[in-house]
């Protein structure tokens, strides 16, 4: 008897989307009756080192005065115009903590206890203050060691056992993959799901769909003739195919007419764009586990900007990001079928933060500790995490006199996501080095014995042949 194998599998799908005709909320033959059945993680990455304390700022107590003294013009206020939002459940020892004011819609999801923020969040030692060299160690969950060749996110999805009839089990959303989905076989990336094409060939060898009037017989376009070239074994024709599996899926859906649901309105920036194409695939049922977005430009050395001046570079981009993500929660809180957002965790992470005394361009330096936020109708929200553990911001308390301590452990958090709401407790595979399973208790689900060691097989990882 042949084996069945993963390619073999969405090829049947994908001409049997084609034949259908694919449209937004339509479900594939082995679609559940119900809302998915599987969690979705998705992690936004805020490019450029996002300043945590202008984003989550301390608005009282000691650490207060220490903030204020070292931002005498870009502090945010805590009364009147721009001030911050106060969060409940922020106290820690040395203050209590707000929101960024034009994080309105953030605000909103921490009143209804969806939204959680993490204090103190970051990489462990070594300490670099490299853009690159931070996003790319953070991405591939290997702090301090860049040869590993795979990121986190492909790790877990090798080790996820997930089942064979998967169509889309992975999205980069942008026009590069991410450092967290390196190396992954199940990705798709994908800037723009309108523009998610074959496009460039002579236009007489171009889709069948460009016919209006319906192809002429025996006429053959790029996305029939590819196959015939993309039939070997090769990793090269592997990926071609996997490639055209994924296009039969998306070309026909309308992502131009896709309406939103509960009244959710999306930023028409790229940030909204992406998180919009991320809830119509994500709708569709094609097993869509996680999704991988950047908003980037957090990078803020010169004229940063605060809520009180009309020039305010970096409430624009919060204000993108908090809107971004107030409509992305809305568009997917349902009921019934339609409660996609009990089955969706959003984390939001940076590579560092900036430090806390402001430079002479009206910007801050490139900094250490930071913070995360966490959303989802999963997630125990309404409260910071962290705070217990947060070092403070007088002298002595900050790394190396000038930065945020690093108290909690980013994989921390994308461990508990793992485990609670993924099923995953492979962590030595996904971290490597990293064993320290202590949940914050920010998600809701079931805890598993974390299982440490790094002997994964990843070719026999879904329990059918590799193609």
């Amino acid at each position: 008897m042949n084996a069945f194998d993963r390619r073999d599998f969405l090829k049947t799908c994908a001409t049997g989307a084609l034949t259908a005709g694919l449209v937004p909320g339509a479900r594939l033959a082995f679609g559940q009756t119900e809302a998915n059945n599987y969690d979705t993680i998705v992690v936004v990455y805020l490019r450029g080192g996002c300043d945590g304390l202008s984003l989550i700022p301390p608005i009282s107590g000691n650490d207060r005065s220490h903030y204020e003294a070292a931002r005498p013009t870009l502090r945010i206020p805590v009364s009147g115009n721009g001030a911050a939002f106060a969060l409940a459940n922020s106290d820690s020892p040395q203050a209590t903590w707000g929101l960024h004011p034009r994080a309105a819609k953030l605000n909103t999801l921490y009143q209804q206890n969806k939204l959680a923020v993490v204090i103190g969040a970051g990489m462990p030692h070594p300490v670099t203050r490299s853009h690159f060299d931070a996003q790319q160690t953070m991405e591939y969950g290997t702090p301090g060691a860049t040869g590993i060749g795979s990121g986190w996110l492909t790790r877990h999805l090798a080790s996820a056992g997930l089942p064979a009839n998967i169509t889309i089990p992975a999205l980069s959303a942008g026009s590069i993959t991410a450092n967290s989905l390196v190396a992954s076989t199940e990705s798709v990336t994908m800037g723009n799901g309108g523009d998610f094409k074959l496009d460039w060939s002579a236009w007489n060898w171009n889709h069948r769909d460009r016919y209006s009037g319906g192809a002429p017989n025996g006429f053959l376009g790029q996305v029939e003739r590819l196959p015939e070239l993309w039939a070997g074994n090769s990793a090269l024709e592997a990926a071609g195919r996997q490639t055209l599996d994924a296009l039969s899926i998306v070309r026909p859906m309308n992502f131009g007419n896709y309406a939103p649901a509960n009244g959710a309105v999306y930023p028409t920036d790229n940030f909204g764009n992406q998180l919009k194409m991320i809830a119509q695939l994500l709708k569709a049922d094609l097993g869509l586990r996680v999704a991988a977005i950047d908003l980037a430009s957090w990078d803020t050395h010169n004229g940063q900007g605060v809520p009180t001046n009309s020039y305010d570079p970096f409430g624009i981009l919060v204000q993108s990001l908090s809107d971004g993500l107030g409509a992305f929660y809305q568009d997917l809180n349902g009921t019934g079928a339609n409660n996609f957002a009990q089955r969706t965790s959003i984390i939001v992470m940076s590579e560092f933060g900036r430090r806390l005394r402001m430079n002479g361009s009206g910007g801050t330096d490139h900094g250490y500790g930071n913070v995360m936020m966490v959303l989802g109708g999963s997630v125990n929200g309404g409260q910071v995490y962290g705070r217990q553990q947060f070092a403070g911001l007088v002298g002595e308390a900050l790394f190396e006199g000038e930065d945020v301590q690093v108290t909690v452990d980013f994989r921390r958090v994308l461990s508990e996501a793992l485990i609670r709401r993924a099923g995953n407790n492979h962590l030595g595979y996904i971290f490597p080095g990293y064993a320290n399973y202590s949940p914050l208790g920010i998600f809701q689900g079931t805890d598993l014995p974390p299982d440490y060691s790094n002997d994964f097989d990843r070719l026999f990882a879904h329990g059918f042949e590799a193609a």
